[in-house]
């Protein structure tokens, strides 16, 4: 149940009260199944079984309330490190879980205003709503920085990695409504993805030099290597290839339901007609976007995955290959973040959803494999961490503070891999 909801049914709040976080939370269920752009004020009133204009007693406009949902959620995370801070007998690993285990607990309750801060919102709406996607929690990202600046001072050989643990476990525990859509245990969550970081997942890792000449990374290497090279696309480029470049920034921005033909025609600088004699329709352009990507993706994952004996360096290989990908092909994986793209009717997203998941079963079989051998560690049953450790695996970290790929992956070595605090 939305906190949003819990809370409309405080006895101590007024009726008007009442009524307003009634509208926030029926908003707030529509606003996470249809995003920003696929909502109506028509949808939220028939949610709450009134007509549309009662709704404009509280509310202005749609833009208005999804303003108040992400504001609450705001507000939400500004008291999350009150409990973590109280801890002061705790150890800092154990204040670091406690502190994930808040955040993780608030976003599975605001899974509204997560999908909100998931995707640019159109052009016409105000600067208040962008604003308002930007969360200001300045407690929260103190303690961020404290917990994790104290379980670096126990590891002084990790003290380089601290800020990309930050940047980590901010990161998954702000989203983990998005990323674990119909997990609704804050504890499983944020327990497991805790595990993964700091324990690690390899009860015995190859050194670096081992992994660096598995079959596995060797595979995936050659598999890399067939990537294409994307060409700069320039004004004065072919118009077919500037309309998909344009194509593939807008529904990175906006979300292939929200980005518009005629957003797409602006960015590639054409006319509506221009476009529509280069391709057929929006989807068609999708289809062009999404192909070459999941093949050669798919292509050095299964490569990562099946050659080779030994899963830690699999894992390892797996890791390479994602951080390159989510470099090389940023907008793609921008337009499939969080699984929300892939509740779309449109047919390349779906195929590309089964592919995914093939590709998931893949992990389990490596997990599991390696569980019962007992060169990795049980965290938990194979599929549960087969789903975290991609997460943990496809986060941007090139954005933070323009982390080298290099980087990235011996990052995640010494993390996902080694633990930060065990390795």
């Amino acid at each position: 149940m939305s906190s949003l909801r819990a809370r409309a049914d405080d006895p101590g709040s007024t009726a008007p009260e009442r009524r307003i976080d009634e509208v926030r939370a029926a908003a707030a269920a529509v606003f996470e199944q249809r995003g920003y752009s696929g909502t109506t004020m028509a949808l939220i009133a028939d949610e709450i079984g009134v007509l549309p204009g009662s709704l404009y007693h509280h509310f202005r406009s749609k833009e208005e309330i999804a303003v108040a949902i992400l504001q609450r959620f705001e507000q939400d995370l500004g008291t999350a490190s009150v409990k973590p801070a109280r801890a002061a007998d705790a150890d800092p690993e154990q204040r670091l879980r406690l502190l994930m285990h808040e955040v993780v607990s608030l976003s599975l309750r605001n899974r509204a205003a997560v999908r909100l801060r998931v995707f640019e919102p159109p052009a016409v709406t105000t600067e208040r709503l962008r604003d308002a996607r930007r969360i200001h929690a300045p407690a929260l990202e103190q303690a961020w920085r404290t917990t994790v600046d104290d379980l670096a001072r126990d590891r002084p050989d990790r003290a380089g990695d601290a800020r990309l643990l930050r940047f980590a476990v901010k990161s998954l525990a702000l989203d983990a409504g998005a990323q674990f859509p119909d997990d609704p245990d804050p504890s499983s969550i944020a327990g497991l993805l805790a595990d993964l970081l700091l324990t690690g997942v390899a009860a015995g890792c190859p050194d670096d030099e081992d992994l660096d000449r598995s079959d596995a990374v060797r595979a995936a290497d050659d598999a890399m290597a067939t990537w294409p090279r994307r060409p700069a696309t320039t004004a004065g480029s072919d118009v077919r290839g500037r309309i998909i470049a344009a194509a593939r920034t807008a529904f990175a921005r906006h979300g292939f339901e929200a980005a518009t033909i005629r957003d797409i025609a602006g960015l590639a600088e054409v006319r509506m007609a221009t476009l529509y004699r280069r391709v057929e329709s929006k989807e068609a352009i999708l289809a062009d976007v999404v192909a070459g990507f999941s093949t050669d993706l798919g292509r050095a994952v299964r490569a990562a995955l099946t050659h080779g004996d030994c899963p830690a360096a699999s894992l390892d290989a797996l890791a390479k290959v994602l951080t390159r990908a989510r470099r090389g092909f940023r907008e793609e994986s921008d337009i499939m973040r969080f699984g929300y793209a892939l509740d779309s009717h449109a047919a390349p997203l779906r195929a590309y959803a089964a592919e995914t998941d093939d590709r998931l079963r893949l992990l389990e079989g490596v997990l599991a494999d390696g569980m019962a051998r007992g060169s990795l560690r049980r965290l938990a049953e194979p599929q549960a961490a087969a789903r975290q450790v991609r997460v943990c695996l496809w986060l941007p970290y090139q954005d933070f503070g323009r982390t080298s790929e290099r980087r990235a992956h011996a990052f995640l070595r010494r993390t996902l891999l080694r633990g930060f605090v065990n390795g």
